[in-house]
């Protein structure tokens, strides 16, 4: 009978000491550092090469001029694509949830200012107005309407963007040569190329992932990389444009 006893303290003095081993175990492991990497990229174009014509403006000449420049096609003159919007998606168990920004979309001399953003889910959206003419922020979600503000120069609203996805905007006062995007993903990688087509992001925790690119004239693409732990991955993008008949 005593022996019994024995052993069964003992047992369980032994499961004690075995959850507390693998307990400091677990918070040791979870104080080394996280493997991490770097991923850098060009994205360019191929094809017969031309410069995006400017725009006509129908309205509002005497303040905008006869045109304003063409934002939906940037290309340098060797070929990289400025403004295509870069998005890195893990594929691993663990995800970092991304934290929602504050940003601001701006009417300068009758254009969207950023032209094309990317956001986190759940970021502020700042709608402003620097023209002394009237603008409208109208913003949609495929079909769906999101918002139709009207924008005096006095006037700033604000929104929240709530969901995912390629958000449209148009100025409704027979602007029509305005537009603008924001993309809105639930990663906490992304960047937008700039005019030399160029991508970074540093500090990427190892592993699989998805790279998705998108321009709002040349479309979609996706490709699967891996991210090593003090390396970098080298990512090159190219979309062909269109022959032309």
């Amino acid at each position: 009978m005593i022996a019994t006893r024995f052993c069964t303290l003992y047992l369980f003095a032994c499961l004690l000491w075995v959850g507390a081993a693998l307990a400091q175990a677990a918070d040791f492991a979870s104080a080394l550092p996280l493997a991490r990497g770097k991923v850098v990229g060009v994205v360019s174009v191929v094809g017969a090469l031309e410069k995006p014509k400017p725009l006509p403006v129908f309205k509002s000449r005497s303040f905008c001029g006869a045109s304003v420049p063409n934002e939906t096609l940037l290309i340098s003159a060797d070929g990289r694509l400025r403004n295509a919007a870069v998005i890195l998606r893990s594929l691993n168990a663990a995800v970092i949830a991304a934290q929602p920004i504050k940003i601001v979309l701006d009417n300068q001399h009758c254009a969207f200012t950023p032209h094309i953003q990317v956001v986190p889910v759940g970021s502020e959206l700042l709608l402003k107005n620097s023209d002394p003419i009237l603008h409208t922020v109208h913003a949609r979600l495929g079909q769906e309407t999101l918002f139709n503000i009207g924008l005096p120069k006095w006037r700033q609203v604000i929104k929240r963007l709530d969901r995912g996805g390629v958000i449209r905007i148009d100025c409704d006062v027979l602007h029509t040569w305005m537009s603008a995007a924001i993309i809105v993903t639930d990663s906490p990688y992304y960047f937008v190329s700039n005019d030399k087509g160029e991508f970074f992001f540093d500090g990427i925790p190892a592993g699989a992932y998805e790279i998705e690119i998108w321009h709002e004239r040349l479309g979609r693409q996706s490709h699967r990389i891996a991210v090593r732990d003090n390396g970098t991955t080298d990512v090159d993008v190219v979309f062909a444009l269109e022959k032309k008949s």
